[in-house]
């Protein structure tokens, strides 16, 4: 429910959404197969960032965030973006994560991107939209 899930989304601690992030890693295992990683996850420490929640419709409210890498932010793409949850239906909300990123190291590195790690990209942020609705479902559940 979109009533339910504001407030729980907009008023978690802000470490909430980097502790999820963290958690993340693709589930590639033929891109994992390419860059020649036999085991482990793919995935680095990283730090996410909010800005202060705002109400754009009454339906809608969105979260301008922006995701780095927390040790070496020059090595990895930084995702500057909004954090949404829309209403849908009545009890129904679409969580949503809209934005951009640059690869890191210049041309070079948006090639490797083009190539590859697009996919990871990709995964990694539906992982991590998928572990945010569960965490706010399970929120929501225990009456937080």
């Amino acid at each position: 429910d979109f009533e339910v899930a504001v407030p729980l989304l907009t008023m978690q601690d802000p470490t909430w959404l980097s502790t999820i992030a963290n958690q993340v890693a693709p589930r590639d295992e033929g891109l994992r197969a390419v860059l020649g990683l036999r085991a482990g996850p793919l995935r680095t420490p990283v730090e996410v960032r909010l800005a202060t929640p705002r109400r754009t419709a009454p339906d809608e409210v969105q979260i301008p965030m922006t995701w780095s890498g927390a040790l070496a932010p020059w090595l990895f793409p930084r995702l500057d973006g909004l954090l949404g949850i829309s209403k849908v239906a009545p009890q129904l909300s679409q969580l949503w994560l809209e934005g951009s990123y640059r690869p890191p190291l210049g041309r070079p590195g948006l090639l490797i991107d083009q190539a590859l790690l697009y996919r990871v990209a990709d995964s990694t942020i539906r992982r991590f939209l998928e572990l945010v609705a569960s965490s706010l479902v399970e929120l929501a559940q225990r009456g937080a």
